[in-house]
């Protein structure tokens, strides 16, 4: 165990959690490690432009993330069952060449996260219920 999940497991975190954290993770450096599971390297995928939406607005995620990471993001999307949400990044990347179309969607955005982000949690609690062994889990 490493000094952060350590730190996790004694904050008390549950393994969902901390599966969430190395995600986020992975999506702040751009890749993950070889050899993780598929359900974590698709939630980094998703919350890289997530995080970058949420710093700045879709238009700032769109100009942040090179395109094959904003596909992956929509592919990752799909995979956590985010229909919508795919259907609104997909959009927007097709239809923004200057930035003011993705700031546009910024309200349709948050109307499909939620309070919290609560689209994305639950999605994501979801599939690790479905497919556990996606995450590394028994």
């Amino acid at each position: 165990m490493d000094e952060v999940e350590e730190r996790w497991r004694r904050l008390g975190l549950d393994e969902l959690t901390s599966i969430w954290n190395h995600a986020a993770d992975y999506g702040a450096d751009g890749a993950a490690p070889e050899g993780t599971p598929i359900g974590i390297v698709q939630l980094s995928y998703l919350l890289r432009v997530h995080n970058s939406a949420m710093g700045g607005g879709l238009g700032f995620a769109v100009e942040a993330n090179e395109p094959f990471r904003l596909k992956r993001a929509v592919d990752a999307m799909r995979y956590f069952g985010l229909t919508e949400l795919a259907e609104l990044m997909a959009d927007v990347i097709e239809n923004d060449s200057d930035g003011d179309h993705a700031e546009s969607r910024n309200d349709d955005l948050e109307a499909l996260l939620g309070p919290r982000d609560e689209a994305l949690t639950t999605a994501f609690r979801a599939k690790a219920a479905d497919s556990p062994a996606d995450f590394g889990l028994r």
